[in-house]
């Protein structure tokens, strides 16, 4: 596809393919190792709130490099979850699965890290180690959610608050597992309290609206009793399973995945037995998400 082919208007750097109609695009040609240009870092920027997750192949990337290009898109010194760091680079995240490795629990929907009163504002996933198959991940967008609800329901939503925690996920599990699991989960639990979220978010780049709750870590819609939360959050997250609303990505060895934490929602489909495969993760963030 040459330049002069683009399909999306407004970008001079940047060869832009849309994935799916409703989010998700492909960034052909773009050596993600050289990203000194001005332009084409602002264009970066751009497209990431436009189509929510972008999706680079044949990238060959240092941990370094990695942790570059997610500087890019804002400061890899927020929010981490609990997976083990990489050796050299503090701000990589290793998620590795192959036998005798606890899994971690991904394969349900969530946004990373909304269990933090200021999650990251996205995250960039590279492969190093990929399945000969299986092991897709799929993106689902919070902002076609929304706008696919009543009005009656959205004016509704926007009056309510959630309770996010990661006891709540799978990571207590995770935890049990390991030889120290036990004071880990203590320490853990510690640390992160419960925290609040506005069931409705307005994102602060596109000013479009987004229904910002998730399976992974949202417990309750708080206020509400235990039976009438559960049925709403259950209508909410069916929403996120329509296949409309959703891309997937079937990884390439030195595939870079980035995408908008705030607008939408992730699964890693676990399907593929004992094979290995290793993935290298960068969260980032702002000041303030919101």
């Amino acid at each position: 596809m040459a330049k002069s082919e683009n399909p999306v208007p407004g970008y001079k750097h940047l060869l832009i393919e849309p994935y799916t109609p409703s989010l998700g695009a492909v960034v052909h040609d773009f050596n993600l190792a050289e990203i000194e240009n001005a332009g084409a870092r602002d264009e970066l920027r751009k497209a990431l709130a436009e189509f929510q997750v972008l999706f680079f192949r044949k990238q060959r990337l240092s941990p370094a490099e990695q942790v570059a290009v997610a500087r890019v898109f804002g400061d890899p010194d927020k929010a981490k979850a609990f997976f083990p760091r990489h050796e050299t680079q503090k701000f990589i995240e290793v998620l590795e699965t192959r036998p005798g490795v606890t899994r971690y629990g991904t394969d349900q929907w969530h946004a990373d890290i909304t269990f933090v009163a200021n999650p990251p504002t996205g995250t960039v996933l590279y492969s190093h180690i990929v399945p000969e198959s299986g092991g897709d991940t799929v993106w689902a967008s919070a902002t076609a959610v929304y706008d696919s609800l009543p009005r009656s329901l959205q004016a509704y939503l926007e009056e309510l608050e959630a309770i996010h925690s990661f006891e709540h996920s799978g990571w207590p599990q995770y935890f049990a597992a390991l030889p120290d699991g036990e004071a880990f989960y203590r320490k853990a639990r510690s640390e992160h309290l419960p925290v609040v979220h506005p069931v409705v978010r307005t994102h602060p780049l596109t000013g479009r609206k987004l229904v910002y709750v998730n399976p992974n870590f949202t417990d309750r819609i708080r206020g509400l009793p235990r039976q009438e939360s559960d049925a709403l959050l259950t209508l909410l997250f069916a929403r996120f399973q329509r296949p409309e609303f959703q891309a997937r990505l079937r990884w390439q060895k030195n595939t870079l995945a980035v995408w908008d934490n705030r607008a939408t929602v992730h699964y890693a489909v676990s399907d593929y037995g004992d094979q290995h495969r290793l993935l290298h993760r960068v969260t980032f963030g702002e000041e303030q998400a919101f």
